[in-house]
């Protein structure tokens, strides 16, 4: 089993913050610190592992904060890793809002070891016009990560972010960071910027068909792999715009003359193999996006469905195709199996066409 992300977070890293503090502040007191916080770490979560670590620093560090925070920013390029840079991001975010332009200034300076991500939601939420201010300069900034702050923290449903009314109510406000970043050389960027428009697009799904559409008309085009990902959950749902846009099929005639699954009741751990035959019924030749939906039992007795990617496939008038899949049905971090009948539906461009499932045994290994 995979080591829980908390546990990375652990007795190494506060040392290693320990030490570079006890260098740069006279009478810090390593010992105390260490011994304080690691008592408090076995019931706490991962982010909450973080910020405790950085209201210990605004309490062993100099009461006025930006002399602390001169003193976290000598402390950041000393090579500490990124897992004990955390923390210090965390600092300007939980203790630095009064002081919005010396921490949106350390902010370039922090994300290059860890994303100030997180950091810069609370100064978009209270310092808007201030903080808009240096969206348009870190989008031109060398460093790349300096760049993917940008986008990244104004994601209108980043993950483990607070969110920010501002970014809801008005999408224009990432949207030009994204026209800035388009093109960016870095994947990791293109990557964020795809990330971005995915979230705008479960509120403004027309809005992100209509801007791609025009990016991808300019010249030069958008790279391609940063649009499909950025359409990823309109493809899923059978968004015709974003179907027609990748180039697939937005109505498909396709008869699913089979859809099973092999085998029908399995323990966790097993793997499943799925089997779908295709038979186009269509004149012309038909490019298809096909995905499967496990509908997983819940803990109340419910399911809860979640589409999965299966291939892309052309098919020609008349073709008959016979597809499978394979699939280990084991626990992940944000989802428990539940014992009992587990659906599984085939779709095509967001269209259900067949369904089949499996039981999962009772007792079952971490399946309740």
């Amino acid at each position: 089993m995979a080591t829980p992300l908390k546990d990375r977070f652990d007795k190494e890293v506060v040392e290693i913050l320990a030490d570079r503090f006890s260098v740069a502040v006279g009478g810090f007191d390593r010992e105390t610190f260490v011994a304080d916080l690691l008592s408090r770490f076995p019931s706490l979560e991962l982010k909450e592992r973080v910020n405790l670590v950085a209201d210990r620093l605004a309490t062993d560090l100099p009461a006025d904060y930006p002399t602390a925070l001169s003193v976290v920013l000598q402390v950041a390029p000393s090579g500490i890793g990124e897992w004990a840079a955390w923390p210090l991001c965390s600092f300007v975010e939980r203790h630095g809002v009064g002081f919005p332009v010396e921490s949106l200034d350390a902010m370039s300076t922090l994300t290059q070891h860890w994303s100030c991500e997180f950091a810069v939601r609370p100064y978009l939420e209270d310092h808007l016009e201030l903080t808009r201010q240096y969206l348009g300069r870190w989008v031109n900034d060398p460093h790349e990560a300096v760049r993917r702050l940008a986008s990244e923290g104004t994601r209108p449903l980043l993950p483990w972010g607070p969110r920010v009314k501002a970014l809801t109510d008005d999408p224009g406000i990432g949207i030009e960071v994204l026209v800035a970043l388009r093109h960016d050389p870095s994947e990791n960027v293109r990557r964020s910027v795809a990330n971005h428009l995915n979230d705008l697009a479960r509120s403004h799904p027309d809005l992100v068909v209509d801007l791609l559409a025009e990016w991808s008309a300019g010249d030069p085009p958008p790279n391609s792999l940063m649009i499909r990902h950025a359409l990823r959950t309109l493809v899923k749902q059978g968004h015709p715009g974003a179907l027609e846009l990748l180039g697939f099929t937005v109505d498909p005639e396709v008869s699913a003359t089979r859809f099973s699954c092999d085998p029908d009741v399995v323990s966790l751990g097993a793997i499943i193999e799925m089997t779908a035959e295709l038979t186009s019924t269509s004149t012309v030749e038909q490019m298809l996006v096909i995905d499967f939906i496990i509908h997983h039992v819940s803990g109340s007795g419910g399911t809860s469905p979640k589409v999965f990617k299966w291939t892309t496939q052309s098919l020609a008038p008349g073709e008959t195709v016979t597809l499978t899949k394979r699939r280990r049905i084991i626990t992940a971090s944000t989802r428990r199996f539940q014992a009992g009948f587990h659906r599984i539906e085939l779709q095509i461009s967001g269209k259900v066409l067949a369904d089949t499932g499996f039981h999962l045994r009772e007792g079952s290994p971490s399946a309740t």
